[in-house]
């Protein structure tokens, strides 16, 4: 599809056409934020105007010069004057609107994948939050320049133009059509959510730098419509422990339903007259082994190794049910008839407790990769004791009773001691509760 060719500088393409384009392969998300200056932008912004709208723009600019030539009645100089400042507030106009449209592309970031069309803005904290989604149904008209891709939605969308600025226009464009046409079909739903590439490269640095690096991946081989791997990163001097942790997950949005209004064209905005407890959509997961675990592919054949693997690949999948954790959530397993059963018979182990990641339990952990922001959970699992404790108390008395934790008190240490205090503590949890448990299991002996 190479639009551009044979000297064309901009192409318009309606909705209808778009629809009709031969695209190639599953789409990949497209994330955009503008990153150039207002004096880069305001000059292509009026020439595509020019290519957009020749006869309108001939016109107006034309009455416009006209009204200032019209002083030449008065004599030769006070015609040009006038035509000067004609010319003048002509541009300033041009200058002053589009300086209104580049600080609205500047202010957000965009977004288009398999649940439509995001604009996203930043929080005080740095977090992404999604401030509004439309349908690719609203598109109306397409215009590709070799600078960016312009696209006019419907009046009734809020967002009403967007301008998304690359020089890979023709690449962008084929993913967008892409999602059009899925769309337009009502397949765009049976897309698995995936991360791009690049939001892989993104996702496994970001793990490298806060938890360490991976040496294996534990593919899903279940037969699932979406895949969670885990990545295992090994202990080391300074981390002795195993940490876990989901790749894919965070693929899926888990939507807040409550925190936006919905059009009739299905248009959904966030309600910013009201306050918000969480508006973070996408989340990963992680656990702590001690660092005598062993995760060799012969030891895994035995559920008393394997079943940290599957327990965080059961709170992944759960995300795909659009089921939202929040830190202090617990969650507890039955076997289908109210008998509470323990992940298997080499622990204490009957439920889990979210908390945030190392080093520093009580504050987040994001990422923002491709747009969009990811937290970053721990699962923590907990006895049956612990979890009626966690239905009458909070985390933190939790910590105080059964891991000897002031966190309150740990707040005001340094990084360092924080981690040392947290990391002993949580591995000592997770030692003392990994033998002598119920003979009742969560799950059958993997074969």
């Amino acid at each position: 599809m190479n639009l551009l060719s044979c000297g064309f500088k901009m192409k318009h393409i309606t909705k209808d056409e778009a629809l009709k384009l031969l695209i190639h392969g599953r789409p990949e998300p497209v994330v955009n934020q503008c990153n150039k200056s207002l004096w880069w932008f305001v000059p292509r912004a009026v020439l595509g105007l020019w290519k957009q709208q020749p006869k309108r723009m001939a016109l107006t600019n034309f009455i416009w010069l006209l009204f200032g030539l019209s002083y030449v009645r008065l004599g030769t100089l006070w015609g040009v004057l006038g035509f000067l400042l004609a010319l003048f507030g002509l541009n300033i106009y041009y200058f002053y609107t589009y300086r209104k449209v580049y600080k609205a592309i500047k202010t957000f970031t965009y977004r288009m994948d398999e649940d439509g069309i995001s604009l996203y803005i930043t929080a005080d904290d740095g977090t992404l939050i999604r401030y509004i989604t439309t349908p690719y149904s609203q598109i109306k008209d397409i215009y590709l320049s070799k600078d960016y891709v312009y696209f006019e939605l419907e009046e009734t969308s809020e967002i009403g133009i967007i301008y998304l600025i690359t020089e890979d226009t023709e690449r962008v464009l084929g993913n967008i059509v892409s999602y059009m046409q899925l769309e337009e079909k009502q397949e765009i739903k049976n897309l698995p959510s995936v991360y791009a590439n690049q939001e892989l490269d993104e996702i496994k640095d970001f793990v490298i730098e806060r938890f360490g690096k991976p040496t294996d991946i534990f593919r899903d081989t279940l037969n699932r419509e979406q895949s969670i791997d885990i990545m295992v990163i090994p202990p080391t001097k300074t981390r002795n422990y195993w940490t876990l942790c989901t790749l894919g997950a965070g693929t899926y949005r888990v939507r807040n339903s409550e925190e936006y209004k919905r059009s009739k064209e299905g248009e959904e905005v966030l309600n910013c007259g009201e306050e918000h407890d969480s508006l973070i959509e996408h989340y990963e997961y992680v656990m702590y082994l001690p660092a005598d675990w062993n995760l060799s592919a012969e030891a895994l054949e035995k559920e008393s190794n394997y079943w940290p693997i599957r327990v965080l690949n059961g709170i992944g999948h759960d995300t795909f049910d659009n089921f939202q954790f929040q830190l202090g959530d617990t969650m507890s397993f039955n076997a289908g008839d109210d008998t509470e059963v323990s992940f298997d018979p080499s622990t204490d182990f009957f439920g889990v407790l979210i908390l945030c990641p190392l080093p520093d339990v009580p504050n987040e952990t994001y990422a923002n990769i491709g747009g969009r922001t990811i937290q970053f959970h721990q699962v923590m699992p907990i006895t049956t004791e612990e979890l009626d404790y966690l239905g009458h108390n909070s985390p933190a008395d939790f910590m105080k009773k059964y891991m000897e934790l002031d966190i309150i008190k740990l707040d005001e240490e340094t990084l360092d001691v924080k981690e040392k205090h947290y990391t002993n503590a949580l591995i000592s949890h997770f030692e003392r509760h990994k033998k002598g448990a119920n003979v009742v299991t969560m799950y059958p002996t993997k074969k």
